[in-house]
């Protein structure tokens, strides 16, 4: 559950990015941000993960207020898929997925198994794919790895 209680968001160039907004996101539910360019989409989505902090307001992921909650530990655990995919371009489409599972601590050979699960729900045979680097990859299929 995600839930923003009069969350506001004001740069210091007096710019509002997001005004007020309240809204709860339950579990398992999708929801879609749909505006113009320039009306707090982005900005909305950053804040749920702390890469940008709210003027004033709260925000809740799973009951908890985030500002309570170490930002590297929320970002690990919550799914995000940025704009433009975000992959290493040095590092393999397995090693890639396996990042947030290492970065945790989890053993290479665990990490990279999951991996492999993640590509394959994706779409993505690991033994085809999984040794490859973005570059080498359609659009489509870089978004399905960021996914993963």
């Amino acid at each position: 559950m995600i839930r923003f209680d009069q969350v506001t968001k004001r740069y210091a160039d007096g710019t509002m990015a997001v005004d007020d907004l309240t809204f709860e996101v339950g579990e398992g539910e999708l929801v879609t941000l749909v505006g113009p360019s320039g009306c707090g989409k982005t900005t909305t989505m950053l804040m749920v993960n702390r890469l940008i902090e709210p003027t004033s307001g709260r925000i809740f992921v799973d009951g908890e207020d985030i500002s309570e909650v170490d930002p590297v530990k929320l970002r690990r655990r919550i799914g995000y898929v940025i704009q433009q995919v975000g992959l290493f371009p040095h590092r393999t489409i397995l090693d890639n997925t396996a990042t947030v599972p290492a970065l945790i601590g989890w053993k290479k050979s665990r990490a990279r198994a999951r991996a492999a699960e993640l590509l394959d729900l994706v779409g993505l045979d690991p033994k085809l794919y999984g040794s490859r680097y973005p570059e080498q990859l359609s659009g489509g299929q870089r978004q399905r790895v960021g996914v993963a």
